[in-house]
């Protein structure tokens, strides 16, 4: 996970979840096994990516198979920025997540 090694600047300019779509738990053993700082949630009935429809495959025994997925949600709910991974070890570059938050955060100034 390479937001861990970013984590100080990122929680300076967010707030970072961490949504699995495990029971509470596997999602508590996925967090020590990272040692990461984030909160993570439990995401057991999928309802989160039901909600954002960040499924790519509907898997007979475990039902939908959620995308790596990162967002920027701004304060009012609405996604800013997302990145859509199609295979369960894509992810973001952490430089591009930092440049989309710098944006987010220069446009919440400007108004």
């Amino acid at each position: 996970m390479q937001l861990v090694e970013h984590a100080q600047e990122l929680q300076q300019r967010a707030t970072v979840w961490v949504i699995n779509p495990q029971d509470e738990i596997s999602t508590g053993r996925f967090k020590e096994k990272r040692a990461a700082p984030f909160t993570f949630l439990a995401d057991e009935n999928l309802e989160v990516i039901n909600l954002y429809g960040i499924y790519h495959t509907q898997h007979e025994e475990h039902g939908p198979i959620p995308y790596p997925v990162t967002f920027i949600i701004k304060p009012d709910g609405t996604v800013a920025w997302r990145f859509l991974g199609l295979k369960p070890r894509d992810r973001p570059k952490v430089e591009d997540v930092i440049r989309a938050l710098e944006l987010q955060t220069r446009q919440v100034s400007e108004t």
